[in-house]
């Protein structure tokens, strides 16, 4: 009789799991393979459509990149303090159904998550952290949300969130501030059966004055704070990284962390504050790296052989992963800032296929991702046919991947 009562209780415990919505554990990617989709690409699929339409344009996103052997995608749960799925912290983006705040009647983010795993789709939420929304919007924004309830409030406004030229943005001095970035990033953990939670290079805005937050490193001075007002943004940002990274894996320590760093090193760590030598060398920060080495291989200042050496440089005999970010967006395009080289995304249709090669001759690359998802399969017109003979080159190079 007990062993037919232990036998039926364990049926129970199995029937309730199977109901669950199980997490994806995706083993170890042999060669990581992966596409960022935005904001911008969700736009053009979502934006108040039916779950069915919307439900279809994931679909062929997926059936797209799977033609190619892509295995991963970044995809944007939260661009600006908002969010694509119903959020207890932010209000719905404006390009869920066309206004911030409105929701539909569906869970994007989530069915996204769904179709990907349902494809083999190894698939983080992409969020960025400090970057929120433009200052014309501030009307637009739900006063019951946090950041519309810190923008009415004298006491917050200026302080935890600020704004620089025409948006605003989170200021992680404060201890508030960084709680309300790890609380979003564990709803995603808790809420979805994510294999991984990925940020962007929006740190500290380019270019930021010390205006900014004076208020914060004044206050810091006066309790005996010793830092230079660089090293302290790096602190601030050091905790918020930190806290973020624990507060994910205490949800599930399977979860990867990484962090998408703009490609010029010193620009990382100088212009916008992002410590990334300490986030790659000391644990606790993250699992892997996918600095934006965004250069041709003519770039008059940073080429692209010199940036990546310097990348693995940096992570080489350490236990951060090195996944390169490679610009498909340039395609066709002249890049004014790389010199002498500017015409070279237009000369030639088989930049991504070398550095794709390149990165596969390196032991310390673990792959690559490519921003973005429009740029390949839903390029400008007068940019089509020169997108056609490059992802046709690349698709030589990387379709019989395992």
């Amino acid at each position: 009789m007990h062993i037919k009562r232990i036998l039926i209780a364990v049926f129970v415990i199995l029937l309730i799991f199977a109901g669950c919505h199980p997490r994806k554990q995706s083993s170890q990617l042999s060669e990581v393979r992966a596409a960022w989709i935005s904001y911008i690409e969700l736009s053009t699929i979502l934006d108040n459509r039916s779950e069915a339409e919307y439900v279809s344009g994931v679909k062929t996103m997926l059936e797209n990149l799977k033609a190619m052997n892509f295995n991963t995608v970044y995809v944007h749960a939260s661009a600006f303090t908002d969010a694509y799925y119903p959020s207890q912290y932010y209000p719905a983006a404006q390009y869920v159904a066309g206004q911030i705040g409105q929701q539909v009647s569906y869970d994007p983010f989530g069915l996204f998550v769904e179709q990907a795993h349902q494809a083999g789709f190894h698939i983080e939420a992409w969020i960025n952290p400090m970057r929120s929304f433009r200052t014309d919007q501030e009307s637009q924004i739900p006063a019951d949300c946090i950041i519309g309830q810190w923008l009415k409030d004298a006491s917050m406004r200026g302080t935890r969130i600020v704004s620089e030229g025409d948006r605003w943005y989170l200021n992680p001095a404060y201890s508030e501030v960084r709680d309300l970035i790890c609380a979003v990033a564990k709803e995603l953990a808790q809420n979805y059966p994510i294999d991984g939670l990925h940020m962007d290079d929006y740190f500290y805005p380019d270019g930021v004055t010390a205006d900014f937050d004076r208020t914060a490193y004044q206050a810091y001075q006066q309790t005996g704070g010793g830092l230079s007002l660089g090293d302290w943004r790096r602190q601030n940002i050091n905790e918020m990284v930190a806290s973020l990274y624990a507060t994910v894996k205490q949800v599930d320590n399977k979860i990867q962390v990484g962090i998408s760093p703009a490609g010029n090193l010193e620009y990382s760590v100088e212009s916008i504050y992002g410590d990334v030598r300490e986030w790659v060398n000391r644990d606790g920060y993250l699992d892997y790296i996918l600095p934006q080495i965004y250069f041709g291989y003519e770039h008059g200042t940073l080429p692209f052989d010199q940036c990546l050496k310097q990348w693995e440089d940096l992570t080489r005999g350490t236990s951060t992963q090195l996944i390169v970010g490679l610009a498909a967006y340039k395609i066709n395009t002249v890049d004014n800032y790389a010199k002498d080289g500017k015409y070279e995304w237009q000369q030639h249709d088989d930049i991504l296929k070398r550095q794709i090669a390149q990165l596969r001759e390196h032991k310390d690359v673990a792959g690559f991702s490519i921003f973005s998802y429009n740029s390949l399969f839903r390029p400008d017109a007068e940019n089509a046919e020169q997108v056609s003979r490059e992802l046709e080159n690349v698709r030589e190079l990387i379709v019989e991947a395992k």
